[in-house]
């Protein structure tokens, strides 16, 4: 799945995007919807990664709470 500013885009807004602001770095094409570890598209496939993804996914989501 792809992410954050790994989503396609057209110029320079992610494509179906329609919230003024950009997606967030874990956030998929769309709003509030997140993706870490091995879901993500690009993932490295190690454990230890998954959880730092993780890690940095809560701090987003409660970002994207702070919006809602």
């Amino acid at each position: 799945m792809l992410t954050g500013p790994d989503l396609p885009r057209v110029e320079g807004k992610p494509v179906g995007w329609t919230l003024e602001r950009n997606p967030f770095i874990f956030e998929s094409s769309v709003p509030g919807v997140f993706a870490v570890g091995d879901v993500r598209s690009g993932a490295n496939r190690r454990v230890a990664a998954a959880v730092g993804e993780g890690s940095a996914g809560i701090y987003v989501v409660h970002k994207y709470l702070e919006t809602v």
